[in-house]
């Protein structure tokens, strides 16, 4: 049976060092480093029933949120 480990701390992770499981969680953490967010401009009302203004199109930015990484105790110098 292969176990996936559930990794909840830094200290779970560290416990993983040196196996690709360790490897893997820390490729997802480097990628929880920016997410993309709609920065549009709505209109009052937009998304409303009765609203009958102009579709706006999503314009999609990538955000730095280092969250994720912060929980786990790194910093963003970590994964340069």
């Amino acid at each position: 049976m292969n176990l996936i480990p559930i990794i909840n701390t830094r200290e779970d992770l560290d416990h993983l060092i040196g196996t690709p499981a360790h490897d893997q969680f820390i490729d997802y953490l480097k990628g929880s480093m920016t997410r993309k967010q709609d920065t549009s401009v709505y209109p009052e009302g937009y998304g409303q029933p009765g609203y009958e203004g102009p579709a706006v199109e999503p314009v999609w930015t990538d955000i730095e949120d280092l969250s994720t990484i912060t929980r786990f105790g790194f910093t963003k110098a970590d994964f340069q």
